[in-house]
């Protein structure tokens, strides 16, 4: 799984251009015409619109029930990024451990059209209908192991930054991992790293993201849970939405613990100066969130006076008792 397979290579030469011969792709891949006419054929058979001219060559087109994940391809082609689409599957940070752990590149990107077991923290299920954005980014990056914990944080910066630009809405941020849209969350965050002991850095970390754009959730997510669309926001085109968000993220990730995203993570909190309730298994207590310190931890500052950084953790918001 290291490397891309000669039906990943075809495809990205022909949504690189707009028109590409056979001779040009043979002579790029160093496989015989037969072997890339074989495969166009094999391609066109599952459903990508791939029209081919004797003089001129093939072309990779955006229509059909291929358009989604060819715009992705068209998006990441000058990068020449390993981009893994899948119509369904159990979850992308799953699809994307495997294919790390088999040696995927840094900067290799999982795509789904819909999740059956999408994943938040501490093992609850993220809902993952047809319509939303769902992908994993791998990333090796050279970090002490010390800040990994702190990614989540500026991910979650990089996310907002993005959707807030392609949606028009406002994006606030729940510490540490949740997006919100006027007060009900409409993306989820969840990075897994898998440390190398020997050199005290992370081997990986796979950085996983759930928007909710359009579609209909779960009724028991009623007033917790929103999409874009639900809350007013022009619905993007996911390919760019994805794509603005991964290079945000990778801007970020060399340095999360960064003046200008601290800064910004602060900036968007919705807990900030608001009561708290901070959840440890079984034991739920009351806080108030007074600030988020310069290594990306949620200080907050119990009944009895005492204050505490919290670097991992769950807090959900203490509703004041005219709203409950």
């Amino acid at each position: 799984m290291r490397d891309k397979t000669n039906r990943e290579r075809i495809l990205a030469a022909l949504a690189a251009g707009e028109v590409v011969s056979g001779e040009e792709i043979s002579s790029a891949l160093g496989v015989t015409r037969a072997a890339v006419w074989k495969q166009i054929n094999s391609l066109r058979a599952d459903g990508y619109a791939i029209p081919g001219d004797p003089r001129s060559g093939y072309r990779l087109l955006e229509t059909g029930a291929r358009a989604y994940e060819v715009s992705l391809l068209r998006a990441f082609s000058p990068e020449g990024r390993r981009v893994i689409f899948s119509f369904e599957t159990g979850s992308t940070n799953t699809d994307l451990r495997a294919l790390a752990a088999a040696g995927a590149p840094t900067r290799t990107l999982a795509v789904a059209e819909r999740q059956s077991g999408g994943r938040g923290r501490r093992g609850r299920s993220f809902a993952s209908p047809a319509g939303g954005a769902y992908f994993s980014l791998l990333l090796r990056p050279a970090l002490p192991l010390s800040d990994v914990s702190s990614l989540t944080g500026a991910v979650a910066v990089a996310v907002a930054r993005a959707l807030e630009a392609e949606t028009g809405l406002s994006v606030g941020i729940k510490w540490v991992n949740d997006l919100f849209l006027n007060g009900k969350k409409a993306v989820g965050i969840l990075c897994e790293a898998t440390a190398d002991l020997e050199t005290g850095t992370p081997e990986y970390v796979i950085v996983g993201v759930g928007i909710n754009l359009t579609g209909t959730l779960p009724p028991e997510l009623s007033g917790i849970a929103a999409t874009v669309e639900g809350e007013g926001g022009r619905v993007p085109d996911r390919a760019t939405l994805i794509a603005r968000a991964v290079r945000e993220i990778e801007s970020v990730a060399p340095s999360p613990l960064s003046p200008e995203i601290l800064s910004e993570s602060r900036r968007r909190s919705v807990l900030l100066g608001r009561g708290v309730t901070v959840l440890r298994g079984e034991t739920a207590t009351p806080a108030h969130a007074i600030g988020i310190n310069d290594r990306g931890e949620l200080v907050v500052e119990y009944e009895n006076g005492k204050r505490e950084a919290l670097s991992s953790g769950e807090v959900s918001v203490r509703l004041p008792e005219a709203e409950r």
